[in-house]
């Protein structure tokens, strides 16, 4: 689960995020979520999925 990679943006999705080894909030999550998840990237509407994934295999390469 350490090389697990999540994100979600609401209350179904606080599991999978708890569990993940990089857990991603989207930017326009609950705040709750946000608070769960080890970073937060950019709204759905700024293409923060795409964002986060480039962030994240930057980071782990």
């Amino acid at each position: 689960m350490d090389e697990t990679f999540a994100i979600g943006d609401n209350f179904n999705d606080v599991s999978m995020l708890k569990m993940a080894g990089y857990s991603v909030a989207m930017g326009n999550a609950e705040p709750e979520v946000k608070k769960l998840a080890k970073h937060i990237t950019d709204s759905n509407d700024e293409h923060g999925v795409a964002t986060a994934i480039h962030k994240m295999l930057e980071t782990n390469n």
